[in-house]
This record gives structure tokens, C-alpha cells and sequence, in this order.
């Protein structure tokens, strides 16, 4: 599960340093902001299978600053500890987005 995370956590960092707009707050209805990282990882796949030095060229300007490390992927089934960690951090985020939807909520007088 930790892995896996990690690779999400790349993925998502190497299209906000490609893609700028992901970057922004949203400003387009919910059904276009829902296609818009669908359509960005399509055009990251055609430039890739089109040119994969272009990709390379885009990440080199933009450099690796926000690079952290992001592990590696297991062999097999993670173990009670990592599974305790990760489900604590699923929890921390759950309790943060209920927090601000809340917040949200009474703030738009729906509580």
C-alpha cells in the first residue's frame, strides 16, 4: 500500500512540475476539472510514445527541487507496521477532510 503510494505521490509531482494548470486554483466547472487529469496524462503518453526526449528536455528546465524521496515499491505483502502507518495517515487525512467540509459547510450555512 506504502509503495504504491509512493508511485502515486511521483506521478503526481512529475505532472504538477509538467503540467502548470494543476497547479492552479480551479477555476472550471467540477466535469471539466474532473477530465483534466485524465486528458494531461494522455498527452504525457502521446509526447512520450511521440518523442520521450521532449519529456525529457520539459523536466530538465523545470530541475528536481521538489524531489523527495519515495521509497520503493515491495516484494510482497507489507508487514503489521507499515500497514499501521499507512492506515494512520489514511485516518489523519480522512479527519482533515471531514474537518474542513465541515468548516465548509457552516460556512455556506448548510449546518
Amino acid at each position: 500500500h506504502a509503495g504504491l503510494w509512493n508511485v502515486i505521490e511521483h506521478i503526481f509531482g512529475v505532472m504538477k512540475r509538467q503540467w502548470r494548470i494543476l497547479l492552479l486554483a480551479p477555476e472550471y466547472h467540477m466535469d471539466v476539472q474532473a477530465r483534466i487529469p485524465v486528458a494531461l496524462c494522455a498527452i504525457h503518453n502521446f509526447i512520450q510514445w511521440l518523442d520521450p526526449k521532449r519529456l525529457e528536455q520539459m523536466n530538465a528546465v523545470d530541475g528536481d527541487e521538489d524531489e523527495t524521496d519515495l521509497g520503493f515499491l515491495a516484494d510482497g505483502p507489507v508487514g503489521a507496521a507499515e500497514r499501521r502507518r499507512a492506515e494512520e495517515r489514511r485516518d489523519h487525512i480522512a479527519e482533515i477532510m471531514w474537518q474542513d467540509y465541515c468548516h465548509e459547510s457552516r460556512q455556506r450555512g448548510y449546518m
